[in-house]
């Protein structure tokens, strides 16, 4: 009810400056063109066969968007996970689960440079030009991993205009306080420089009533810095330097169920002899709600009660640097070579508090040191009148070592250390740990080739096609510990009880992969008239095997998790309406994913592997109107059925989990063929207007209203009730008094008005059947901000 109140205000409001528009009869404002670049080449949005979400640096300044995350809220069927591991971006349903051994569904690509590691677009937005979310697969131009769509952000480059920004922001209900600053100045006629720096410290907004302190507590800062040297008419080169450091304290984190229990079964134990009798009733059982501290509710309401071991602080640290050096050289008229060079590199530190409690039962310690070298040489160009052509090489090299450190103290559930018997003490291994490292070496080639052809003056065909090579070589070493200790330990009790726990065993594998594949793309496009543009389009997407880092056992078969095909079909339309007054973009989508890969957590570990198949289909629309001068109002809205086709070996719940422990099944899985995917919310939408008003000749009263809606959605892929977030909407506000001539505004900025509690991501809690932890979004505040402009 209160969606649909929502929605009619935001036509009511629409309907006034309509009616006031004809009785004036003023001449039809006009929108601004967006120029995007989907296809590698500069093309207005309303000529692109492909659905493609813009969001220009304006909208992000004037939303008050920090981070790509708060992005997802404004593209339907468009969504982001932040997770221990990094972000878990979804188009579409359709994403990466959480494991250390996966790149991304969808492709991240930062001013030309791929971007497959969640950490490595961690960094907030700073001086943005434009974010293009294109949907489906993008292998052709954009390589692979992309089969589910691509992220593409640009930043601002150097231009020859001598022009700065200073804008400062203050939070008092997170405690946040941003600083940012931009200066661009031209160096004679050929040289520019452009130079950006961000800071973002937050107090937090999750209160650990344990530790008497607000989580998380965070800091980053940006710097960026832009060259230009246009040598010539035909040569235009690019550098752009980039350092980031992130660093927070604690996270979101908390129980949202603390109903659960730890029980050890006879079963859970890999003996060497089979015991005469066995056991139905555990040997070992412990209720988390009479451990935890009586405070503890288990509710959502950003209150938590976690506390990680003494020597292990809940941090998380991401210090990472990238470069990327464009030529772009004009051969012709009709012939320009583009060169793009990228170097990225992060390194990357998270602990957490895997029990989420104040027990100090289970730590972890999460490493990654990732660095990637990459060269792409595109040409572009046309023969004749009829057609255009780009195409090229591309390659990248890419090393990650990553480790995790996990340490489990069983004296925090009341388990002694040693146990005392007449003349004799027997000791107990109540504390162990074990220690994994996953190092992974990947060198990617690929060749691409993309053709449209003017068969009419309203009728064009578009054939590309790539091919890629991509080899991996892995290696990864578990070793069982003593409490604390990465060394393996010879005694055999802890391997046994580590087993017991979470399937864990020592060992030292190794394994590589090399593979070839073709994706190839179809579009036919074809103009009613120069404002009706309607288009077909079939496109292969691919996304390499590779191997499971969060594995804990000895097996190559669970080591290894093969390639992930997809074939989609897409049926579009986009107009111009109005005399430039409105656009109206909509499309129909259907895609087949074979052996889909899939991640997911359960009590003892990480279910890997491939799927089988799936199918996600739906239908998508966007409107933008310019009411007035004064008034644009934009609208979007997605359905998506997106689903298993066939998954027999899918993840269990932990009840299922647990009842299959008690028969000796140590690997429980669940058929979830015909079940939906995670974060693949069945409608979503957004409405957003803006409204200028004049003050004399050299002043603007601003007022900016965004309404954004998602239908209720699992955020894990064992279909738990207890992991699904509900439908919600928030309404997000700024209202900006800005003075032309002296280059100042003023602003206010709310976020989430109604105060909408919702939750991004979640699981359960490791080794407590039932009990479950969510992490939680921002509540509602209200930011002043400061700009001037020079």
């Amino acid at each position: 009810m209160g969606v649909r109140k929502c929605c009619i205000g935001a036509l009511a409001l629409a309907a006034l400056p309509a009616a006031a528009l004809a009785e004036e009869g003023k001449s039809r404002p006009q929108l601004e063109e967006v120029m995007v670049t989907a296809q590698k080449q500069q093309q207005s949005l309303q000529d692109v066969p492909i659905a493609v979400a813009a969001v220009d640096g304006a909208k992000i300044r004037d939303a008050g968007i920090q981070r790509i995350e708060e992005l997802t809220a404004y593209v339907p069927n468009f969504k982001m996970a932040v997770t221990g591991q990094g972000n878990a971006v979804y188009i579409r349903g359709v994403g990466s689960g959480d494991n250390r051994g996966f790149e991304q569904s969808v492709g991240m690509f930062i001013d030309g440079i791929y971007a497959g590691r969640g950490q490595q677009f961690q960094s907030p937005f700073l001086d943005i030009a434009l974010v293009e979310v294109l949907k489906g697969p993008q292998g052709t131009l954009f390589g692979k991993n992309t089969i589910a769509g691509a992220v593409n952000i640009s930043t601002a480059k150097p231009s020859d205009t001598f022009s700065g920004e200073f804008s400062a922001q203050h939070n008092p209900e997170i405690g946040a306080e941003e600083v940012t600053a931009t200066v661009n100045v031209p160096l004679g006629d050929a040289f520019a420089v452009r130079a950006a720096y961000k800071r973002l410290t937050e107090d937090g907004y999750v209160n650990n009533f344990i530790l008497d302190q607000d989580e998380t507590e965070r800091a980053e800062d940006v710097l960026r810095l832009g060259l230009r040297w246009r040598a010539s008419d035909d040569l235009d080169i690019n550098l752009k330097l980039e350092q980031s450091d992130f660093g927070q304290v604690g996270t979101t984190h908390q129980l949202v169920d603390n109903t659960g229990t730890f029980s050890l079964y006879q079963s859970n134990f890999g003996l060497p002899v089979t015991p005469p009798v066995s056991l139905p009733v555990p040997l070992y059982s412990v209720n988390l709600e009479d451990e935890i501290d009586p405070r503890e509710d288990g509710r959502l309401d950003r209150r938590k009660s976690d506390r990680q071991f003494d020597w292990q602080p809940a941090v998380t640290q991401n210090n990472s640097e990238s470069a990327v050096f464009t030529v772009e050289y004009a051969l012709s008229e009709t012939l320009t070579l583009t060169s793009v060079s990228g170097y990225s590199q992060f390194d990357f530190r998270f602990n957490l508090d895997a029990d989420f409690t104040d027990l100090q039962f289970i730590g972890t310690e999460n490493t990654e040191d990732f660095s990637q070298l990459s060269q792409e040489f595109r040409l572009a160009g046309n023969i004749g009148d009829n057609i255009d052509f780009i195409g090229g090489v591309y390659a990248h090299k890419q090393q990650l070592t990553s480790t995790l450190w996990l340490n489990l103290d069983f004296q925090a559930l009341g388990v002694p250390s040693s146990i005392s018997l007449p003349g004799t003490t027997i000791s107990l291994p109540s504390q162990l740990a074990t220690f994994t490292e996953y190092q992974q070496d990947t060198d990617s080639v690929a060749v691409f080739g993309q053709a449209t052809w003017a068969i009419t003056e309203s009728l064009s065909a578009t054939l590309g096609l790539r091919w890629g090579q991509d080899e991996k070589q892995a290696h990864k070493y578990l070793d069982i510990a003593e409490f604390r200790s990465k060394e393996r330990t010879p005694n055999p009790v802890y391997a046994v009880l580590a087993g017991a726990l979470n399937n864990s065993e020592n060992h030292d594998i190794k394994n590589a992969r090399k593979v070839d594949n073709v994706s190839p793309a179809f579009n036919l496009q074809w103009y009613a008239n120069e404002d009706v543009m309607s288009y077909f389009r079939y496109a292969k997407g691919f996304k390499d095997g590779g191997f499971n880092a969060n594995d804990t056992t000895a097996s190559q078969d669970a080591f290894a998790y093969e390639d992930e095909e997809a074939d989609t079909y897409e049926l579009g339309i986009k107009t111009t309406l109005l005399d430039g007054a409105m656009t109206v973009n909509a499309a129909l989508f259907y895609t087949e994913f074979m052996e889909r890969q899939v991640s997911n957590f359960t009590l003892t570990g990480y279910v890997v592997g491939n799927a089988a198949e799936s199918i996600t289909q739906g239908f998508e629309a966007d409107m933008r109107w310019a009411l007035t001068e004064r008034l644009l109002v934009g609208a979007s809205v997605a359905w998506l059925d997106s689903y298993f086709t066939a998954f027999p070996d899918g993840p269990c719940t932990a009840e299922q989990t647990r009842t299959a422990s008690e028969q000796g099944n140590k690997d429980c899985r669940q058929d979830l063929s015909g079940q939906g995917t995670d974060y693949a919310p069945e409608y979503t939408g957004s409405l957003t207007s803006q409204y200028l008003q004049p003050i004399g000749d050299s002043m603007e009263l601003r007022l900016q209203v965004d309404v954004n809606f998602s239908d209720e959605f699992f955020y894990t892929q064992d279909r738990d009730a207890a992991d699904m977030q509900e439908a919600y909407y928030k309404i997000n506000s700024r209202l900006s008094l800005a003075h032309f001539n002296q280059g100042w505004e003023l602003a206010l900025v709310g976020k989430n008005l109604t105060n909408e509690m919702t939750r991004p991501a979640g699981n359960d809690v490791p080794l407590f059947v039932g009990a479950h932890f969510a992490a939680t979004d921002p509540p509602r505040s209200l930011a002043l901000e400061g700009v001037v402009r020079f």
